[in-house]
């Protein structure tokens, strides 16, 4: 893979700066509608980021936080804007606006697995904070990112990797068409991605991570007007997990940071993308596209939360499955001064989904399935249109209007333990708004007040009829975007959000807890500084403030949810091929319970990377947590019960974070 600053580059990786970021570059105004908001100083973070694995993406959004606690197979716990979003209840994530959030997923709402992406194939990012953005529905609460994957492969290469722990990669990336007029007479590429990947990782009990992933795209000129583009993914999955262990019994030496009281759990996934994509200029000014998608996923999961609470003698694994099929239809018709206004832009949208979904629980020993505990069908249709106007007021004032409709339809069909159907069905409509103003060509003031949703569970949804399965949430942000001198670029704002629901599922009993309405109120920062051409100092300071809006006021906290937080670093690349990067990532203390009797401690870590790049390879070595320091990135507050113990305690519950961990790369092109 390029070096990170190149991620956005069309041209060939080369070891000169042609496709560097240069601040000076950098104009804050709101001339293309893209890069309204913050969405610039995002984009510069990521290049300022060396990506080593598809969750690396999301930890360049500022504020985002990601914490794995099942063995590196399971889809990873986001934290952001005061939000434990879980594994993606409240963040939505597209890739090739494939919608990756899976709804009424058999371990949780939302459930975002990224794991498939392979890094090396994709060209561009967005991110999105707050509900604000029109064409995202379900899910983009807290906020949201969308990846782009590249359109031909500008350079073969392949990549191995090799680090402590028994961890290795491998990685080609091959153009299958590398000219034009093979299959047609217009311009089209072609080509395959296939990564593997093995890790026992640091825990006491290997965790022998197996997974491979492949991606191929052919991307074809149908016309001078029409450009066709599709896409297969498939990856499949398998690990050994040590758990989320109890903290007492690492405090009494029974186990070490590093072992388990239940080192069978783990599981296996596998999932398929099939994606079609048509975009049309039908003029200078009108531009259509048409989306057709479908995703399958097959998920099993055996995890033990509380070890023998349930079961004294066989313990209390359970395990989860789902068996998915998603289908989608979308698009979207863009037109230029449609209104008769200058540089004004209406886009019209539409979504149609359908999932079609079997998920269960049962009881478990050592992986062996003991007896079913829930089993239901679930089919759900959700059908979308949107409306998306950008208005420039006045010269420097620009305007962003939108409204979208969604409509949910829940059948459920539970056939374990009782077979019994429920049928329900909601309509949400989220309007949107937000102001620019252009103060200079360096300055850019903005406010945004928008409205957004996640769905409930189908199983709540059904049973629950009294409560709306498409809980509320609203959004305000105030904030500027500045530029001083060439070389250094910032944005401030302060946000405010609401949530009518705040649900929280219970994936070892498919139990579901409104804790009522929420609020979180917070500031964030992001700095970008670039003193020389080829180095770059970057930070990113967090705070936010979580209260449960129904609870006493000694007990309104929101348990899990981050206060303060702040990354950054410093990058440089040399025109010699020499290019590094040092980072860290400060997550402050936040409560487990809601009267903050309980703290889950805060933690710094600091991570090192190195590349030396030439024009036929490039060698490569990544250090994370530099100072090997002892964290936990995980951490619940619950019950539990070991064997030798009479009744459950209540305790902190963790899975220890990544110590001092070496890989090293090599990267030949061809």
């Amino acid at each position: 893979m390029c070096f990170s600053l190149s991620i956005f580059a069309q041209k060939k990786c080369t070891t000169s700066n042609e496709t560097e970021t240069q601040l000076s570059e950098v104009i804050i105004n709101s001339k293309n509608e893209k890069k309204l908001g913050t969405h610039k100083v995002s984009k510069i973070s990521l290049q300022l980021r060396p990506i080593n694995s598809a969750h690396d993406f999301l930890k360049t959004v500022p504020g985002l936080f990601i914490a794995q606690h099942a063995g590196g197979g399971k889809a990873e716990q986001i934290f952001l804007r005061g939000f434990d979003n879980d594994h993606g209840t409240d963040f939505a994530v597209l890739v090739d606006d494939i919608g990756i959030n899976l709804s009424s997923h058999a371990h949780g709402q939302g459930y975002a697995d990224l794991h498939f992406l392979i890094p090396e194939t994709v060209q561009t990012a967005d991110y999105y904070k707050g509900p604000h953005e029109t064409s995202l529905g379900n899910f983009a609460v807290s906020g949201a990112a969308k990846f782009t994957s590249k359109d031909k492969a500008h350079r073969n290469f392949v990549k191995l990797e090799y680090g402590q722990y028994d961890f290795a990669r491998a990685l080609a990336m091959v153009s299958l068409i590398d000219k034009n007029n093979f299959l047609t007479k217009n311009e089209e590429s072609a080509y395959i991605a296939i990564e593997g990947t093995y890790n026992d990782s640091f825990f006491e009990s290997e965790q022998r991570l197996k997974r491979l992933n492949t991606f191929t795209k052919y991307t074809v000129a149908l016309s001078d007007i029409h450009k066709l583009r599709t896409s297969i993914s498939t990856f499949h999955s398998t690990w050994n997990a040590s758990g989320q262990i109890p903290l007492r019994a690492v405090k009494s030496g029974l186990i070490d940071r590093f072992g388990a009281i239940d080192d069978k759990e783990g599981g296996d996934t596998e999932r398929v993308h099939f994606n079609m994509q048509l975009s049309s200029n039908i003029s200078d000014k009108t531009k259509l596209t048409n989306q057709l998608y479908y995703v399958s996923n097959i998920y099993n999961l055996f995890s033990n939360f509380t070890f023998y609470q349930n079961n004294p003698v066989d313990g209390d694994m359970i395990h989860q499955q789902e068996n998915r099929r998603t289908y989608t239809y979308k698009g979207n018709i863009s037109i230029k001064n449609i209104l008769q206004i200058p540089n004004s832009t209406t886009t019209f949208g539409w979504e149609a989904k359908y999932n079609n979904n079997n998920i269960g629980l049962n009881n478990a020993i050592g992986r062996t399935l003991s007896n079913p505990i829930n089993e239901f069908d679930i089919k759900e249709t959700n059908l979308a249109l949107f409306l998306k106007e950008r208005i420039q007021i006045a010269p420097k004032l620009t305007a962003l209007a939108g409204i979208r409709a969604d409509y949910f339809d829940f059948n459920v069909t539970e056939i374990v333990p009782v077979p019994q159907q429920g049928k329900t069905n909601s309509i949400r409509i989220s309007p949107k708004f937000s102001l620019f103003y252009d103060a200079t060509e360096n300055l850019q003031l903005y406010a945004k007040a928008s409205s957004g949703f996640h769905s409930n569970y189908a199983n709540a949804a059904v049973k629950n009829k009294e409560i709306n399965p498409l809980p509320k949430a609203i959004g305000y942000d105030i904030g500027t975007e500045f530029k001083i001198g060439k070389n250094f670029v910032g944005n401030i704002a302060t946000f405010y959000l609401q949530s009518d629901a705040e649900f929280v599922f219970s994936p070892d009993g498919f139990e579901f807890e409104n804790k009522g309405k929420s609020e979180r109120i917070g500031s964030e920062a992001s700095f970008r500084y670039q003193p020389l051409s080829y180095l770059w100092f970057d930070t990113d300071l967090n705070y936010s403030f979580g209260t449960l809006l129904d609870a006493p006021k000694d007990e309104n906290k929101i348990p899990s949810a981050p206060r303060f937080t702040s990354t950054g670093g410093a990058t440089f690349r040399l025109k010699n091929g020499i290019s590094s990067s040092l980072r860290y990532r400060f997550l402050g203390e936040r409560p487990l319970i809601e009267d903050e009797s309980v703290i889950a401690d805060s933690y710094f870590i600091a991570d090192f990377v190195i590349n030396y790049t030439r024009p036929k390879y490039q060698i490569g070595l990544s250090v994370e947590n530099i100072f090997n320091t002892a964290w936990r990135e995980a951490v619940f507050y619950d019950s539990s019960q070991l064997q030798t113990e009479l009744q459950p305690v209540d305790d902190i519950h963790f899975t220890p974070g990544t110590p001092f961990l070496a890989k090293l790369n090599f990267t030949y092109f061809f």
